[in-house]
């Protein structure tokens, strides 16, 4: 079984339960829109960290695939280099250039790839790891010497730059509970935040870069830029919000929407 129902909405049937998120094309066509919105905030770079300039990129890792529109791109972008997605969903297109390979498989599991790669890129992937300091271990134990490794990912919790959000907002309230929600889940959704520096330095990673974006979702924000990136990110998060499974507090979530 490729997915299961609910809702009339899929989500994964491999490790059933195990990515909260549903599977079908609306929430494709949203993973689409937001690496569209990475490619914005990265002034249309795919990842920023030096992988391929001082040695060639033979071998890459892209974890959590999803719809595979990254690692195609890559892929595009680099012909010399094979490219292998992993992802819980077989959500991927069947056409792709042929260095691409896409597996189902769980990136928690024990990894048993055959070689090592030059490049792991993880993007998103907070919510879907139960275990990061196992991830990023395996992801270090199978880095050739002097690979690369970068994690590109969201902190729900709503931040203002000059305090007009009230702390009663049902947008800042609906991350709050998010966020404890997700703890008591098992799946963090602050992992960015609270641990993957450390655990990046745990595992023997060196040369450790953090750098921070903001994304705006406010109607106003200032500069042709900054609007783009507020409106696609107002529809990304409102199509999450509907992609999130109806509970007893439905009402809420349509607060949050017009919020």
């Amino acid at each position: 079984m490729r997915h299961r129902e609910e809702n009339g909405r899929t989500y994964h049937a491999f490790k059933e339960g195990k990515y909260v998120l549903p599977n079908d094309e609306s929430e494709n066509e949203r993973l689409d829109l937001q690496h569209t919105l990475f490619l914005m905030t990265l002034d249309g770079k795919l990842f920023t960290c030096p992988a391929g300039t001082d040695r060639p990129v033979r071998r890459v890792l892209d974890a959590g695939t999803g719809t595979g529109i990254w690692a195609v791109d890559y892929a595009d972008d680099h012909p010399e280099a094979d490219v292998i997605g992993v992802d819980l969903s077989p959500i991927q297109p069947s056409f792709v250039p042929t260095n691409i390979s896409f597996f189902l498989d769980d990136l928690e599991d024990s990894w048993t790839f055959s070689q090592k790669f030059d490049f792991v890129y993880g993007r998103m992937l907070t919510g879907s790891l139960r275990n990061w300091p196992k991830f990023i271990q395996q992801s270090y134990d199978n880095l050739n010497s002097g690979g690369w490794i970068e994690l590109t990912d969201i902190l729900l919790e709503l931040e203002s730059d000059d305090n007009t959000v009230p702390a009663n907002s049902p947008a800042k309230q609906w991350g709050k509970y998010m966020l404890e929600a997700a703890a008591s889940f098992g799946a963090p959704l602050d992992s960015c935040k609270r641990h993957k520096q450390q655990q990046l330095a745990d595992a023997g990673f060196v040369d450790i870069v953090e750098t921070v974006y903001k994304w705006p979702t406010c109607a106003w924000p200032k500069g042709p830029t900054f609007k783009e990136i507020d409106e696609t990110v107002l529809l990304s998060h409102l199509n999450t919000l509907l992609g999130i499974r109806w509970i007893a507090q439905h009402v809420f979530k349509m607060r949050c929407n017009k919020d």
